[in-house]
């Protein structure tokens, strides 16, 4: 048989055709031997978990308030001058004038007492038989016998006691009812020409006078408003409460109620007790506003030393946490040397956390892996202890670089996202009493003291882990 030589023309096309495949089989080892991977990430499907509504805690206010000027304002309300007659064809007449001094006010637990010393002057005249013969209105049928007591002498002294007690009403204005509590005469007025001891009919006489005052000085003590200084606490743990690197503490204030009012002299103290639900975020809210003063309610503090804190953690914040942990870390898996740069949550899946490992070596790319936030509330640890790769990574894998599809890969990242939170508590703690004893805004100041922080609860959200956590202290405004 005779075979033919390939031709010029056909060596040529057998060197193409090789070189073809040669430069395919090249790329394709190229692709998949030392190229990047990077799978589809996977969808985010939020069902959140149910959170348990937050429980009500309450901070004090401690607010002392002098009452000097109002109680001022009452005494140069009320009459310094009194005076009143009666008028008898027979029997005894009589007409009185009465000054005060100055009313001295002493508060005493929930009310005001104050006395007021004065003098009086009383002339009397006694008829004892009256006729309407020749007038219809009466004369006596004897000369009148005149008297008087204080009269081109000094004056009488007589001492008037009132007793206030004392309330907050739902707009902020102190409350009182007055009551006059005694009229004592110091010196008595004896008429022994007509054998007529006056000081009885005086102090009758004068009762009916002073009682009269008892809706004025209501109605001055009525005008102090306390609005102004529930406003300034409630203002001030409105705003956000800068924490440093921790975030901003969010008092969030919706309740306010009073209690312990009590008076000292002319000092009133009482305890704003004022209902909130505290969040800390890592973040500062750009639209946050504040709340407007509601009315007092019957809100009191129920327990001033406890308050439960959420601490919304955005997924940023703790995949930096996570990302200094493993970054640098290697791994050897099959001969092949495994680099991770940088681990991060993008998102949840149902009760699923996802999280995104960049990596490099031998290969480069990204991962996706998920798992479920385990909490230990004994321990104060959170962990993954499920952590797997996403099933559209292990397709990717599996096709491409099945050498990584490795339980080397979920356990390091299993060992390394397991926080301790004991000392980030402690760290928390510290911070916190750092923070809160500070002065806020001028002439008020922020006082506390956090004995205890415990996480109590972990609820993934869309963007954020929500840790809430039970804090043992005292926090209050002094004003």
């Amino acid at each position: 048989m005779i075979q033919n030589k390939p031709t010029f023309s056909h060596q040529i096309s057998t060197l193409l055709l090789m070189k073809t495949l040669y430069t395919l089989f090249f790329f394709s080892f190229f692709l998949f031997s030392c190229g990047s991977i990077k799978p589809e990430a996977p969808l985010n499907i939020i069902e959140e978990t149910p959170i348990i509504q937050q429980t009500l805690s309450s901070i004090v206010v401690p607010i002392k308030i002098n009452l000097t000027p109002y109680l001022k304002e009452t005494e140069n309300s009320i009459p310094k001058k009194f005076t009143g007659k009666q008028e008898n064809c027979d029997g005894v007449s009589f007409s009185y004038t009465f000054f005060r001094d100055p009313i001295q006010f002493n508060g005493n637990k929930n009310s005001l007492a104050f006395e007021v010393d004065g003098k009086y002057a009383l002339k009397l005249n006694y008829c004892p038989q009256c006729t309407d013969l020749f007038d219809s209105k009466g004369n006596c049928v004897v000369p009148r016998i005149y008297a008087s007591c204080g009269v081109n002498e000094p004056l009488r002294k007589i001492t008037v006691g009132y007793s206030t007690l004392l309330s907050i009403s739902p707009d902020y204005k102190i409350k009182s009812k007055t009551d006059l509590q005694k009229v004592e005469t110091t010196d008595p007025c004896e008429i022994t020409v007509f054998k007529y001891d006056a000081t009885k009919t005086l102090k009758t006489e004068i009762t009916k006078a002073l009682e009269n005052l008892e809706k004025d000085i209501d109605k001055e003590i009525g005008k102090v408003d306390l609005r102004t200084q529930a406003e300034s606490a409630w203002k001030t743990l409105s705003n956000p409460i800068s924490l440093g690197k921790y975030g901003y503490l969010y008092t969030n204030p919706s309740k306010i109620g009073l209690e312990n009012l009590t008076f000292n002299g002319n000092n009133a103290t009482f305890d704003l007790s004022i209902g909130l639900n505290p969040t800390l975020n890592t973040n500062l809210i750009e639209d946050f506003k504040n709340k407007e003063l509601p009315k007092l309610s019957n809100f009191t503090n129920q327990d001033g030393f406890v308050v439960t804190l959420d601490i919304l953690a955005s997924y940023d914040s703790i995949s930096s946490i996570i990302s200094n942990e493993i970054k640098g870390k290697e791994l050897e898996i099959k001969g092949k040397k495994v680099i991770f740069e940088q681990l991060k949550i993008i998102g949840s899946t149902n009760k699923l956390l996802n999280f995104e490992i960049a990596f490099s070596g031998k290969k480069k790319g990204v991962l996706y892996l998920s798992g479920t936030p385990k909490f230990d509330k004994e321990k104060q640890i959170i962990s993954f202890p499920d952590l797997e790769f996403d099933v559209k990574t292990k397709s990717a894998l599996l096709k491409s670089a099945k050498w990584l599809f490795s339980s080397k890969i979920t356990d390091m990242i299993r060992l390394n996202a397991v926080f301790d939170l004991n000392t980030h508590i402690e760290t928390v703690k510290t911070t916190l009493n750092k923070q809160i004893n500070t002065q806020v805004q001028k002439g008020v100041f922020l006082k506390g003291n956090v004995k205890k922080v415990k996480l109590e609860e972990i609820y993934p959200t869309e963007n954020q882990l929500i840790l809430r956590i039970n804090t043992e202290g005292k926090i209050y405004l002094e004003l």
